[in-house]
């Protein structure tokens, strides 16, 4: 595997969730798998107005990252990553069957008390509020 592996993270911690979205993640969790150091970095690219992706790519690349495991990303992030010889990997999978079984065995969190994402003028649409 890679020598600085990147994983978007919603937190500066090893548990922290991870998050599914590259240009939103809180933070990135780097791990140098040949030292075997592990590096917080805040996503400072979060206070921008657009461009959240490409900027959380280009600090990614100058920190010398070759590998970040991220959900969703968006094209032109994705292709700065790929054009600077990052490898993308998905992030872990759960299947449905899993889901049920936690079910089954009461192993579910609590249910939510607020929405889990902030509301933003993306391709799914503009903000009511």
């Amino acid at each position: 595997m890679e020598e600085k592996i990147a994983v978007a993270a919603a937190g500066n911690s090893p548990e922290a969730l991870f998050s599914r979205h590259f240009a939103t993640a809180t933070h990135f969790l780097i791990y140098d798998t040949v030292r075997g150091v592990l590096e917080a970095v805040e996503n400072k690219a979060l206070e921008l107005p657009v461009g959240r992706g490409v900027a959380a790519a280009k600090m990614l690349i100058e920190k010398g990252v070759k590998a970040v495991v991220a959900e969703l990303i968006g094209p032109r992030p994705f292709e700065m990553l790929r054009e600077a010889g990052v490898k993308v990997y998905p992030g872990p999978q759960i299947k449905v069957q899993e889901i049920l079984e936690a079910i089954r065995a009461n192993r579910v969190s609590p249910p939510l008390e607020a929405p889990t994402e902030v509301c933003h003028a993306g391709k799914h649409g503009g903000c009511s509020e």
